[in-house]
């Protein structure tokens, strides 16, 4: 188990790296995280704790590593998928092309669900769309790129669309095929520094199972940030499990945890 010592540390550079808030309950989580990743014993914790204090990168992305959770899959709340993909071909009717966000894509599941949905919903193998997956953890981003992925995380998808959108290339592996990579790009972003690599404006935005993890005040900032990045009937889509808090007034709510953009955006009271 982390001494007091050791979890302080860890939590005040989840919050200064990440954004993120831990608490009590996430003091063996971490621990036993950390046994995974190779930090052994009291020395070696503190040896990791001491490099990232000193701003060393790559103890940095370890500290990434042990904090955040990279639990995902392909199509979870597929309605979601549907009505991203529902916006975007109106929005590339309108306009000519769609632009989607997948913000804190983990491993890549969710931003090639999307290129999935929207190659099913346009039925071309060039739409018109844009997708931008970003993550602060760049080796989930080097998976993603890879884009092999084992059993379990298309454990969602029925036969067909494995089939026609990936390659088998292992007794329990499966690779993205080219297509559904085309129009997705991977790039580092950090959701709690205070300039982004971002710009808008885009047509519908998933930041799932991320705002969970945030503190409070990070959480009303990248919310604030990302519904200025909308356009004006652009969507949001969060996890059912997740809320906008006291950024609610950027957005209306509808069904499966989607909510649109208030038209005319107002700073919180």
């Amino acid at each position: 188990m982390l001494t007091s010592d050791q979890f302080n540390r860890t939590r005040r550079l989840a919050l200064r790296i990440a954004g993120i808030e831990l608490v009590e309950r996430h003091r063996e989580l971490l621990y036993r995280r950390g046994e995974r990743l190779g930090v052994c014993g009291t020395s070696g914790f503190n040896n990791l704790l001491d490099a990232a204090e000193g701003g060393d990168y790559e103890a940095g992305q370890r500290i990434i590593r042990l904090i955040t959770t990279k639990f995902t899959g392909f199509f979870r709340h597929p309605r979601q998928f549907e009505a991203a993909a529902n916006a975007s071909f109106k929005a590339a009717q309108q306009r000519g092309c769609a632009r989607l966000w997948s913000a804190g894509t983990a491993t890549g599941e969710e931003a090639y669900s999307l290129a999935i949905s929207l190659l099913e919903f346009f039925k071309l193998d060039e739409p018109p769309v844009t997708i931008l997956a970003t993550d602060l953890d760049k080796a989930a981003l080097n998976t993603a790129a890879k884009g092999e992925y084992g059993a379990r995380a298309l454990e969602a998808l029925d036969p067909a669309r494995r089939g026609r959108f990936f390659t088998q290339t292992g007794q329990h592996t499966w690779a993205i095929n080219p297509v559904p990579r085309r129009f997705v790009e991977f790039g580092t972003l950090n959701l709690a520094s205070d300039s982004w690599s971002v710009e808008g404006p885009f047509d519908v935005i998933f930041c799932r199972n991320v705002l969970m993890y945030l503190e409070e005040c990070h959480r009303y900032s990248v919310l604030e940030r990302m519904a200025s990045l909308l356009r004006s009937e652009g969507l949001l889509v969060l996890d059912p499990s997740e809320h906008p808090g006291r950024a609610q007034h950027l957005f209306i709510a509808g069904p499966d945890a989607i909510y649109s953009r208030a038209r005319a955006l107002r700073r919180r009271p």
